[in-house]
């Protein structure tokens, strides 16, 4: 009876301490190979995939190997480092950045800023665009997606690969 009534009172203390973790909010999630997907109903809207991945709270991700894809609106990005903050509706990617797009072209710099809600994307540094047999080297890339408008900034040069 001594032997049940021990591995009686092992289980109560189990069951209260998982009740005690579950009531409260998850601060820290992490993920290897990570694959996310979203859904607007029945279409698929978003694919996210990382090699490692993780949430802070409610408010902040961070993705090391990201690629992230719009499917609807054609654009493709991969990146060394994503993070997302849910505060600012923004992410910041950097590392050897590499942005796909169906009518622009590719798009390389080592930083841009994505506002998914504004349909805008911005490259502060050097980026480097390929379309075609044409290459433009500038500073400064402003893409507002839904509107296709793609826009170099500065010291924008050209040059033609045959």
């Amino acid at each position: 009876m001594g032997k049940l009534s021990s591995g009686f009172l092992i289980f109560i203390i189990i069951l209260l301490y998982s009740q005690n973790l579950l009531s409260q909010s998850i601060r820290e999630v992490r993920a290897i190979q990570l694959t996310y997907q979203r859904y607007m109903g029945a279409q698929l809207s978003w694919k996210l995939f990382a090699s490692e991945f993780l949430k802070k709270g409610e408010e902040f991700f961070e993705a090391k190997n990201l690629y992230l894809e719009n499917v609807s609106k054609g654009i493709r990005i991969s990146a060394h480092l994503g993070q997302y903050s849910a505060r600012d509706k923004k992410f910041l990617l950097k590392g050897k950045i590499q942005l796909r797009t169906e009518k622009e072209g590719e798009v390389f710099t080592e930083e841009l800023y994505f506002y998914p809600e504004r349909d805008l994307i911005e490259a502060p540094g050097v980026v480097i665009i390929k379309k075609g047999a044409m290459e433009i080297i500038g500073e400064g890339l402003t893409y507002q997606v839904s509107a296709g408008d793609f826009k170099l900034h500065k010291r924008a040069r050209a040059q033609f690969k045959f």
